[in-house]
């Protein structure tokens, strides 16, 4: 069982929403033509946009999130985390290149969960193998600025390629294109999340519990139905004649059919060909 529901990029990043990639979801492996392949889509959809006089709330789809349900507002990621870590990305980078401290607050909101009383957190938690990369070079304000030349031992390179050619592109953005597009992505920009329902616990020990008992009670019916049927007692056999030995006479051959087999070297040309295939 499944619900969807329609999301802008603003509401996925925001409230109490977090998201964690599964255990057994592999990490970071976009290449960099997969990640341009989004920026673009963006960038047409937002140019596009300009010449519109009333723009939908969802002007382009990015596809479709999986999603296990939330516990405690936490969003187990089942497909689609690919997609999550680039518009995360773009976001620092967006964050780490806006003019007013205002619009650099909100874009850092929406990557890292801040309030009084608790500790900083994440909104989106890659896998262990590729987090600890992205939490000191892409979720810090500011780091986006200070990528390094060099993957370090054991970063993991696709991020870092993500990471470049993002640097790549907005370093040929202007102030107003960076603006157009940031509030594009955030408005006009949605996905499809759709909410899987796995079976609970409980109610697999109940169907595990339901069918040892019945077919316990299939057992015992026809253990039952045995020892209520009637002992037959084994009917006497019959006796074989005895035939005198007759003087054994060489086999017949046997009679050729009366009617003609077709040749194969009857069958038209056309034929042979369609029963080679």
């Amino acid at each position: 069982m499944k619900r969807a529901d329609v999301v802008t990029v603003r509401n996925l990043f925001s409230g109490s929403s977090r998201y964690r990639c599964g255990p057994a979801r592999p990490g970071f492996v976009w290449g960099p033509d997969q990640v341009a392949q989004l920026i673009v889509d963006l960038e047409n959809a937002a140019r596009d946009s300009h010449d519109e006089e009333d723009v939908p709330e969802e002007a382009l789809y990015l596809g479709v999130v999986t999603v296990s349900p939330p516990k405690s507002g936490v969003y187990t990621i089942v497909d689609g985390q690919q997609r999550f870590i680039v518009l995360a990305m773009f976001l620092a980078f967006a964050r780490d290149r806006a003019l007013t401290n205002k619009e650099r607050n909100r874009l850092d909101r929406m990557l890292v969960r801040r309030g009084f009383g608790r500790h900083p957190e994440p909104r989106f938690r890659l896998t262990p193998e590729d987090h600890a990369w992205f939490a000191h070079f892409i979720l810090p304000p500011g780091a986006t600025r200070r990528l390094p030349a060099t993957a370090p031992l054991g970063s993991p390179r696709e991020l870092l390629l993500a990471a470049r050619f993002m640097e790549h592109c907005f370093s040929g953005y202007k102030p107003e294109q960076l603006r157009s597009v940031v509030d594009f992505l955030l408005h006009h920009t949605a996905l499809v999340r759709s909410l899987t329902q796995p079976q609970a616990p409980a109610e697999v020990a109940q169907a595990f519990q339901e069918a040892i008992a019945a077919q316990a009670q299939a057992a015992q019916a026809a253990q039952q139905a045995s020892a209520a049927s009637p002992i037959r007692t084994p009917a006497s056999k019959p006796t074989r004649p005895v035939v005198t030995s007759q003087p054994q006479t060489a086999p017949q051959p046997e009679p050729a059919p009366s009617f003609s087999m077709p040749v194969w070297n009857d069958v038209p040309a056309d034929r042979y060909r369609v029963a080679a295939e």
